[in-house]
């Protein structure tokens, strides 16, 4: 019986083996080198819906966008306006209540003072330092600020050039710091001249004069970049123009320049 068992068993076995699958079909190894894939290096034109890709605008340096130190001439403002000189140099702009007045570099104390004593029909304040404009804005939302690239040399080599066009005819400009604008007297005025009205008055002033310029320069030299104009240098640069020299005074205590476009 055990025989007759076995025989059985060796009789079916290989119908118990699993059926062998057919083998996937396979390519033939290419023994060569595979094609090369080709990659275009060809810039293509930017998408109008892509936004911008730098945080910096074009043609801005990043040290052009940083903040300059200028609150020390807020605390200088606001002794001059305590100790009789800011007044002197207000009153040199011979305001009214009609006039279109420019602010250069202006500290947020000097146009508290100008506000509160001297009201006008408008006030531009234009300044390098976007820090300073907030300032000014919260205090006096009606001013109308704008920024000055390069502390007023800008792209045109102007001193207004961050100062839209519709904002002419200005009958006062007061250059509030000019050792901090990094421009020449002859390219000041050349600027001014084209947003100047007839008879309007160009006030160039500094409270405590050379003495506090030389201070200045040894605490803050990344904001004095510049000389204040001599009568001379003055002079040359109104020859030829419309300006006219009506006050200088250039002493240790007080600088005040004002000229008035014929």
């Amino acid at each position: 019986m055990a025989s007759a068992s076995a025989s059985l068993s060796l009789a079916f076995s290989p119908l118990l083996l699993p059926t062998p699958r057919p083998r996937p079909y396979s390519r033939p190894i290419n023994p060569g080198f595979p094609t090369p894939l080709l990659l275009s290096l060809a810039c293509s034109p930017p998408s109008r819906r892509a936004g911008p890709v730098a945080a910096v605008p074009d043609g801005v340096a990043v040290a052009d966008v940083v903040e300059k130190d200028w609150s020390f001439l807020d605390a200088a403002a606001a002794a001059a306006a305590a100790g009789g000189s800011l007044p002197r140099a207000l009153a040199a702009g011979a305001l009214s209540p009609a006039s279109r007045v420019l602010a250069v570099t202006p500290a947020p104390s000097f146009v508290d003072a100008l506000l509160s004593g001297h009201p006008c029909e408008l006030l531009v304040a234009a300044h390098e330092s976007l820090y300073v404009l907030a300032g000014i804005k919260e205090g006096h939302d009606e001013v109308r600020c704008f920024h000055l690239e390069g502390g007023g040399g800008g792209r045109g080599g102007g001193v207004v050039e961050g100062v839209p066009e519709r904002f002419d005819a200005f009958d006062a400009v007061f250059v509030c710091y000019f050792p901090g604008m990094g421009v020449s007297a002859a390219a000041l005025l050349k600027s001014l001249a084209k947003r100047c009205s007839k008879g309007g008055r160009v006030v160039i002033f500094l409270d405590q004069g050379r003495q506090s310029l030389e201070q200045h320069r040894r605490e803050h030299p990344e904001v004095v970049t510049a000389d204040l104009p001599t009568r001379p240098s003055l002079e040359k640069a109104t020859a030829g123009s419309k300006f006219e020299i009506l006050e200088f005074v250039d002493e240790p205590t007080l600088y005040l320049a004002v000229l008035q476009f014929q």
